[in-house]
């Protein structure tokens, strides 16, 4: 073959190469983005079943709404011995599109996939059961969820449990490495020694018996952080008049000023 036909092939291939790649890779170079409209069907599981959502303004339901689709076109959901429909779907990103709605332009980045088991799902490497957990090692960038606790979590929204939410809490938690009730990519230094403060003092409440907190924030700063945001999301004004303090503090941290919105993705 001579040397210009040769020159020829290679353009050929490296522009077929070209023309796939753009034609698959993510115009946004780091999340897909929704390229039609959000469904009623979506909609109207939210207004049904997600409190959080409906008592959003006209504007930012329609942000929610695109927070929803854009989690459900990057994160992957599969049934483990069960179905999913578009309720679990929904019920699955809008508990993830919660802890960050404050946040423009953060997603779950390292979250690949999301396995929904009929109920309780033994945890990998033990023989204890769990109804909601992230994964690690082999499991990195999956969570595990019941879809009856799921399904649950949005029928009583008074009651302090959400697993989706608890779940994605610690996701949030690890970010830097590190599970240990403390948000490092959003707290400042100064903000540090407060929090840990809070949770010294409420945790030693719950030990005494004289909190409106579930006990299983007493287990440690991890899932006091995790149990706390369920209850702050799911019941904020009674957490604001039982534990003023800590509702200020996490409205800090989930609510926070305009300036710290548009900070980098997770």
């Amino acid at each position: 073959m001579s040397s210009t036909k040769m020159y020829i092939l290679v353009g050929v291939v490296v522009a077929l190469i070209l023309v796939f790649y753009k034609r698959n890779s993510n115009p946004t170079g780091s999340f897909r983005t929704p390229q039609k409209p959000f469904p009623d069907e979506w909609k109207k599981i939210l207004f049904q079943e997600v409190d959080f959502y409906k008592a959003l303004p006209s504007f930012e339901k329609r942000r929610f709404e695109k927070r929803v689709h854009i989690f459900l076109l990057n994160v992957k959901i599969t049934g483990v011995r069960t179905t999913v429909d578009h309720t679990d779907r929904i019920l699955i990103a809008a508990g993830g599109v919660i802890p960050l709605f404050g946040f423009e332009k953060w997603h779950y980045m390292n979250l690949k996939e999301v396995l929904l088991y009929p109920d309780s799902f033994e945890i990998p490497g033990s023989t204890k059961q769990a109804k909601g957990l992230v994964g690690w090692g082999a499991m990195k960038g999956k969570m595990m969820l019941s879809k009856k606790a799921l399904r649950y979590g949005y029928t009583d929204q008074t009651d302090q449990k959400n697993v989706v939410i608890h779940e994605f809490i610690h996701i949030l938690d690890m970010q830097d490495g590190k599970t240990d009730g403390v948000l490092a990519k959003i707290m400042k230094d100064v903000d540090l020694s407060p929090w840990l403060h809070i949770i010294q003092s409420e945790m030693y409440k719950i030990h005494t018996d004289n909190s409106t907190i579930r006990d299983y924030g007493k287990e440690n700063n991890a899932e006091f952080l995790a149990v706390v945001s369920e209850y702050f999301f799911e019941s904020p004004e009674e957490l604001k008049t039982e534990h003023p303090a800590l509702f200020s503090a996490l409205d800090s941290i989930f609510n926070p000023p305009r300036s710290m919105r548009s900070r980098r993705n997770w």
